[in-house]
């Protein structure tokens, strides 16, 4: 039995042998980005989308707007909104439904081949409570007017606020096993290509309207995760706790952006 339910607060994660894990998620959901900044006073705004799966686990479609301004030459704010929908026939009591959003800021080399990024922000899961959540990161590409290659790299902490215990049911409506969600460390690695559409405009040193498609990975760790398991007895004072253990996922992802 396993489930991949992600949550910023608490994807929640029912790992192999009946073991039941809820982790405390990012709260960038989507990063496919090269290490160009917005131009100073330039504001830039666009989507995307990613599909993110597990090997045996339920997988996650996540959508996010995104506005960016240029602040000085080399620097840029940013904030985004991200809704989460968890896809899995299981426990379909569960709400799946996840909402976040986040603040920060990117900041470029004179060259915009590098780029340092790091923010803040939170979300609820109606099913496991809210979190606060930190990242910082950082991102190198190719600068052209053609194709963009990137690679990036994020560290994150989050933690758990209001944490609610999330109960996992049988189909006799019984409790099979519960967990509430724990601060949670990790890291996130993303890859791909930026494709400028307006390459007269990306010429003048402005950003252009522009196309992201990606593929990145999260990796998530529980700093003191105690799923638990009812036993099959259904005596629940027989409560059996298993150690924390190490979430990743993968996915796709894809974007546009366009410059006002």
């Amino acid at each position: 039995m396993k489930i991949v339910v992600l949550v910023p607060q608490a994807l929640l994660i029912l790992m192999t042998g009946c073991s039941f894990q809820l982790v405390s998620p990012p709260a960038r959901m989507v990063n496919v980005e090269s290490a160009r900044s917005a131009a100073p006073g330039e504001t830039v705004v666009g989507a995307k989308g990613a599909a993110h799966s597990a090997v045996f686990d339920a997988g996650a479609a996540i959508g996010t707007a995104e506005v960016r301004h240029g602040v000085v030459p080399g620097v840029e704010v940013d904030a985004e909104a991200t809704y989460v929908r968890v896809i899995d026939r299981d426990y379909p009591d569960i709400d799946r439904n996840i909402y976040a959003a986040r603040g920060g800021f990117k900041m470029s080399n004179a060259g915009g081949w590098a780029a340092l990024l790091a923010g803040v922000g939170g979300g609820v899961s109606p099913a496991a409570g809210g979190f606060l959540a930190a990242d910082v990161g950082g991102s190198i590409s190719y600068p052209n007017c053609y194709a963009v290659p990137f690679l990036g790299g994020t560290l994150f902490a989050s933690q758990p606020v209001a944490a609610k215990r999330v109960e996992f049911r049988g189909g006799d409506g019984s409790v099979v096993g519960y967990d509430t969600a724990n601060t949670t460390l990790g890291f996130g690695v993303s890859t791909g290509v930026e494709i400028p559409l307006d390459r007269a405009r990306c010429r003048t040193g402005m950003t252009p309207a522009r196309i992201q498609i990606g593929l990145g990975m999260d990796v998530l760790r529980p700093v003191d995760g105690e799923p638990r398991l009812i036993p099959a007895t259904g005596d629940t004072s027989m409560q059996l706790t298993t150690q924390a253990k190490t979430m990743a996922t993968m996915g796709l992802a894809a974007g546009v952006e366009f410059p006002f």
